[in-house]
């Protein structure tokens, strides 16, 4: 049995390996920003739908991976909208992974086109699709490999 200051220390350890594999997935592919981007690390975002103790890793690691977007700041603030509306309204909502990663690739492509558009002039529409479909993907994906082969191991962690 773990101390309540184990716990703690294992939920911050936890959240900071999450944070750490977005960032590294984030940073190393050349098209994770921008209209068309297809962004690896959102393969990691159900698993904050399955055990919402994660969700601050991954919320972190938006924030951080996009201070290097070229988008400027704007993407931070965008990215970390997008994280807690998806954390802290979808998933109280929706407990399937499925629907949250369906909701989650919608509000993907609503505000990363406003930032997109507002930031380099980018077509909104558009943007709107080929981020959302992007990101839908890559969420169900994620979803997919979290829901039939990891979730046991997710829901211990943290």
């Amino acid at each position: 049995m773990m101390t309540p200051s184990q716990s703690y220390s294992r939920r911050i350890t936890t959240n900071a390996i999450i944070a750490t594999l977005y960032i590294v997935l984030t940073l190393i592919n050349p098209i994770s920003a921008g209209m068309f981007q297809f962004r690896v690390s959102t393969l990691l975002v159900p698993s904050g739908f399955i055990n919402p103790k994660l969700a601050p890793g991954i919320i972190m690691g938006v924030i951080i991976s996009n201070l290097w977007s070229p988008l400027g700041f704007l993407d931070v603030i965008g990215g970390a909208m997008i994280q807690l509306v998806t954390f802290y309204v979808f998933r109280r909502f929706y407990q399937s992974a499925y629907v949250c990663s369906t909701l989650y690739g919608i509000w993907c492509g609503i505000v990363v086109a406003a930032v997109l558009h507002f930031s380099i002039g980018a077509p909104y529409w558009l943007s709107v699709f080929s981020v959302g479909i992007s990101n839908l993907i890559f969420a169900y994906i994620g979803s997919y490999v979290c829901e039939n082969y990891l979730r046991p191991h997710i829901e211990k962690l943290g």
